[in-house]
């Protein structure tokens, strides 16, 4: 196959294709990707031979490429390029509860009041044993959502923050972590139901949900349960096994994902781009 044409293959009928083209960097091809995220939400190039230089080539053909301000590492080569190394291999706790961190279902960005649009993954070697990824359709579990519990949390306000996933990795911490956390990542607002500009809808959940505004903690946390519990069933979502060379770019604002635990002996090795976020979520 050559030239700009992609061709896509659906993998369940909810979620996820797999995208067959030549030449990702061809005219148009970069933003037929971009655009089969809404109708598939998770794209994914199967055992491609793809450069760090090509990755970064296609992630900007797609759009503005997200800073990653505190989750880079100052000095190393794949930051400068705009690549961030998914790995356990890392020196500084931050960087460590960062990467721990995407072993709980979560949203990329909701620290922000601007989720990045997509993020893109390259697998430059596959864990040994461990480390899928999944996904879940965030749009699929709201329109299966009870009407009842639809009009319930409809119009409700969630707290997002990093402390919130600290508190999972290391149970109740001090004040000064607690506070560091919040130093690179602070506590932002969000409605729990985001209608979204594209007509879908998407719940703001995942293990960066802190809490609901005018709810006490135990009801926050017996409500994010439930809907984390809905919204991640078997129906919803996909888990991807990485192969060497696999390219997966996914609709963030649209998904939860996760990765699937696995050990630093296992080898695993992603490089990751962002393309910011264009619709704040109000």
């Amino acid at each position: 196959m050559s030239g700009a044409a992609v061709q896509f293959e659906r993998i369940t009928p909810s979620i996820g294709a797999f995208a067959h083209v030549g030449d990702v960097l061809a005219p148009g091809a970069a933003q037929q990707l971009l655009d089969a995220l809404e109708t598939y939400d998770v794209v994914i190039l199967p055992q491609t031979a793809m450069s760090d230089e090509t990755f970064v080539a296609m992630t900007g053909q797609m759009g503005a490429m997200h800073d990653l301000g505190v989750t880079a590492e100052s000095g190393k080569k794949e930051t400068a390029t705009g690549v961030y190394r998914v790995s356990l291999d890392k020196d500084d706790p931050i960087q460590l509860d960062f990467v721990r961190g995407n072993d709980y279902w979560h949203m990329d960005g909701t620290v922000y009041d601007t989720p990045g649009k997509s993020t893109l993954l390259k697998c430059e070697n596959p864990a040994s044993q461990g480390g899928d990824t999944g996904f879940a359709c965030l749009d699929a579990a709201w329109q299966a959502l009870p009407e009842a519990m639809r009009a319930r949390i409809d119009g409700m306000r969630v707290r997002h923050a990093f402390r919130a996933v600290g508190r999972l990795l290391h149970g109740e911490v001090d004040a000064a972590l607690e506070a560091k956390w919040d130093s690179f990542f602070p506590p932002i607002e969000h409605p729990l139901v985001w209608h979204r500009q594209s007509g879908r809808t998407s719940l703001m959940i995942g293990s960066t949900a802190y809490d609901i505004i005018g709810q006490s903690k135990a009801e926050a946390e017996a409500l994010f349960a439930e809907l984390n519990d809905w919204a991640t069933q078997d129906r919803f979502t996909y888990r991807h096994k990485w192969q060497r060379g696999d390219v997966v770019m996914f609709n963030n604002p649209g998904l939860l994902h996760r990765s699937y635990p696995y050990d630093e002996s296992a080898g695993r090795l992603l490089h990751r781009t962002t393309i910011r976020g264009t619709e704040a979520t109000g």
